[in-house]
């Protein structure tokens, strides 16, 4: 079988082009710079061009849209204006004295005078029949029908009596009110209205800066302009226009007017079926365009200009090339070789300058990278870290409160039995990576492993607001955590995991201990040991979490259960110890209630009301079978019926062993 050709890529064979036709560097990166200009300058012009075009028409609809909402909130400004003039009217008692004369002239004269007040163009008043009573449009006009019966069966029909709209009293458009006339029930329709004509779409264009047309169609007819601002000869072409476009209100589109392109936005006054009447908005397209015309002969011009000068400039880029590349493949040698503490000095300022510079970090970089290496063997923590670089590495600490948290897990020795080292690693790691995350998604720092074991700090290397608070919530979330865990664990196949923790708010001494050679960024105290041994103590209540006074008052955004005083094996001083059982807010009554029994019950046996204590605790461990805690205390009391405590018992329970 033949053997199949290799096809080369389009940029091999580019550069092999270049070599055959050019033997000095200095022409191949003249042609390609000037080469790639070329074509980047195009496709700039050509996205410009294209962009400011789109952007041209953008700004047209916007401007649309903007002088859309201008007009409608012009049309309701009216609105309210007439029902203003008809409800003083209609409230007016002198005009209530005319009208109840019934006499056509008094009444007419009434209207006229309130017209001329107010400077509205028609004052028609109707009887709830529907007939004209009187008209300032036609003086003599009396008995008549109304010329909007729809709009006085919407007012009558609405929650307060009134309506306004666009209609037609003969054959010309009025923006029209009606309201009723109370005396006191509804006796007449008082209806008031402005003219909308050429001087009112004038106006609206002084506001809007954009052309204003209105059109009136009747049963689908391409309709009539009876009101624009655009030259007569294309305000008649529009309902054609119009009818030839597709459009949708409220949607902006372009067609031709007398071959002027205008971008168009229709809103609608009127719609009914036998009456529309819309209102479209215009601004010519030719217009918008000039700058951007404008800006195209700019952009060809630098375009032009930008060519001849990138031949010049690329010709003396071309021979300041060569020998800084060689400077600078010099010292990547040298960097190669392992001598990070080289420089490469060029006095240019361009990109190759810049080059050299960034080489030059490169080179600290490395350096830097060798120091970061030889700490993170003597640390741990990546906050730890950058406490080191911070400041000089040497023996010795200094004294800061800290929050101590230690974590175990329940009988791992036990769990140990019958399965393999790799098995056992596998499931510590598991375990160790879930709850290392929850650590530090608290802002705490994990000093170290030991076996199952982990200790946590909070407030170094970084001090942070409510430290103690991040330490309980840790151990609140490490327990939900677990649940999760043990999950996967029993559909693996593995035992479920139980573990204590014990949390310790002191001073303590914080620092680099260890050995010249071998150090180690932690903190050592008599905090630190009850920390430790708070967390030993847990087991001995069944409870996962046990902190201490100091923590407690630390951290108060937390529901607390007093376990017990204690004195710790090696200690003589007592110390109270906590469960923390949630957020306040989190908590259910129940859990409230029975916190408050037992707290009740503890109250009763350090006041030694041995029976009381007893009757409570009992009632608590009837209703909690499974909570050692009350077992613990009703052990205790069961032995001091026997051998009751000494008058100097004060409550506090030693022990003797971790």
């Amino acid at each position: 079988m033949a053997r199949p050709a290799v096809i080369e890529q389009p940029e091999k064979r580019i550069l092999a082009a270049l070599n055959l036709r050019f033997r000095s560097f200095r022409t191949r990166v003249l042609v390609f710079i000037v080469g790639l200009l070329v074509v980047t300058q195009a496709g700039v012009f050509v996205v410009v061009n294209t962009a400011n075009i789109n952007n041209a028409r953008r700004v047209i609809d916007q401007a649309l849209v903007v002088a859309a909402s201008v007009f409608e909130r012009e049309i309701a400004d009216r609105q309210r204006e007439l029902l203003l003039a008809a409800r003083l009217l209609s409230n007016d008692f002198a005009f209530k004295e005319a009208y109840a004369t019934h006499d056509h002239a008094t009444v007419l004269s009434a209207l006229q005078n309130h017209q001329e007040r107010i400077g509205a163009d028609v004052m028609i008043l109707v009887s709830t029949d529907g007939r004209v009573i009187a008209d300032t449009l036609n003086p003599r006009a009396s008995g008549t029908v109304c010329a909007f019966p729809q709009l006085i069966d919407e007012a009558e029909h609405s929650e307060y009596g009134e309506a306004s709209d666009i209609v037609f009293v003969n054959d010309s458009p009025y923006q029209m009110v009606v309201v009723p006339l109370y005396l006191p029930e509804p006796d007449a329709w008082v209806s008031i209205g402005f003219r909308i004509d050429n001087t009112f779409v004038a106006n609206l264009q002084k506001t809007t800066l954009s052309h204003v047309s209105l059109i009136r169609s009747d049963s689908g007819t391409p309709g009539s302009v009876f009101a624009s601002t655009l030259p007569s000869s294309s305000g008649a072409h529009l309902p054609d226009a119009l009818s030839s476009t597709s459009w949708e209100i409220g949607q902006s589109t372009e067609f031709a007017l007398d071959n002027e392109t205008y971008v168009s936005l229709v809103t609608s006054l009127i719609d009914t079926p036998a009456n529309q009447v819309v209102a479209v908005l215009q601004r010519p397209l030719k217009e918008a365009l000039k700058p951007y015309l404008r800006l195209r002969v700019v952009l060809a011009g630098l375009f032009a200009v930008g060519i001849a000068l990138s031949v010049i400039g690329a010709a003396l880029i071309a021979r300041t090339v060569t020998r800084p590349v060689l400077k600078l493949a010099a010292g990547a040698r040298r960097i190669a070789e392992g001598d990070y503490k080289q420089t490469v000095e060029l006095s240019q300022q361009d990109e190759i300058g810049v080059l050299a510079n960034t080489f030059n970090h490169m080179g600290r970089g490395l350096a830097e990278r060798d120091r970061v290496r030889d700490l993170l063997g003597k640390v741990v923590s990546p906050e730890i870290a950058e406490e080191l670089l911070a400041k000089d590495i040497e023996l010795g600490g200094e004294e800061r409160e800290v929050s101590i948290l230690f974590s175990d897990v329940r009988d791992f020795t036990g769990l140990c039995e019958n399965r393999s080292p790799q098995q056992i690693l596998e499931l510590l790691n598991a375990y160790l990576t879930k709850v290392s995350a929850v650590v530090e998604a608290n802002g705490g720092v994990v000093d170290k492993y030991v076996g199952d074991c982990m200790m946590a700090l909070y407030g170094v290397p970084l001090e942070h607001d409510g430290d103690a608070d991040r330490a309980v919530n840790t151990a609140l979330g490490m327990c939900e955590q677990l649940k999760g865990l043990n999950e996967d664990f029993e559909r693996r196949g593995w035992p479920r995991l139980r573990i204590g923790v014990g949390i310790n708010t002191a001073q303590v001494v914080v620092g680099n201990m260890g050995s010249t050679t071998r150090m180690n960024y932690t903190v050592i105290g008599d905090g630190v040991n009850l920390a430790s041994r708070l967390e030993s103590l847990s087991k001995n209540y069944d409870v996962a979490i046990v902190v201490s006074a100091a923590t407690k008052a630390a951290a108060p955004r937390f529901v607390y259960r007093e376990l017990d005083l204690v004195r710790v094996m090696g200690k003589t001083k007592k110390v109270a110890i906590y469960q923390p059982l949630g957020h306040w807010n989190r908590l259910g009554d129940d859990v409230m209630l029975e916190l408050e029994d037992y707290h009740a019950a503890l109250s009763a046996y350090r006041a030694r009301k041995w029976d009381t204590a007893r009757s409570r605790f009992s009632s608590l461990s009837s209703k909690a079978p499974a909570c050692l805690l009350y077992q613990v205390y009703l052990k205790r009391l069961e032995r001091f019926s026997s051998d009751p405590p000494g008058p100097d018992w004060d409550g506090v329970f030693t022990y003797t062993e971790k």
